[in-house]
């Protein structure tokens, strides 16, 4: 006689820990970060309260559609970073190395650097061109 097997469970993607506060803490893989290698997590806490579990559970559903669709930056990699690695496999001409080098020294650095990359939108770069027309030195 056969014995039936049950299905096999999956395995839960993401995790929701307690936190000695007692909040909970939605923790979820969102992939490898191609310029580090360092593995990226989206993290959310939800204050302690008589509905927290139910809540954690649905920022856990939140953050694995958000990874899904792909809406989460792949890189927490700076501007400066960025840069570093461009300039690494850049393959130009002597000159147009030094002026690119310029321009990125002057002018991206001093007013992007530090951002990571994930966070410019079109209100940074807006800022960004009106801060090249107006400033002289820039």
């Amino acid at each position: 006689m056969g014995t039936s097997k049950a299905a096999p469970r999956r395995r839960t993607r993401g995790e929701i820990k307690t936190l000695p506060s007692g909040s909970l803490q939605v923790r979820v893989f969102a992939g490898t970060d191609p310029l580090t290698g360092r593995r990226n997590y989206l993290l959310e806490t939800i204050p302690q309260g008589p509905d927290a579990a139910n809540a954690a559970e649905k920022a856990r559903t939140r953050l694995l559609n958000r990874v899904d669709e792909q809406r989460t930056p792949r890189t927490k990699a700076t501007v400066d970073q960025l840069m570093d690695r461009y300039l690494e496999l850049l393959d130009v001409d002597v000159n147009t190395r030094k002026g690119y080098e310029g321009y990125i020294r002057n002018h991206v650095r001093p007013l992007l650097g530090k951002l990571q990359v994930g966070k410019l939108n079109g209100e940074t770069f807006d800022s960004f061109y009106a801060i090249l027309r107006a400033c002289r030195a820039h």
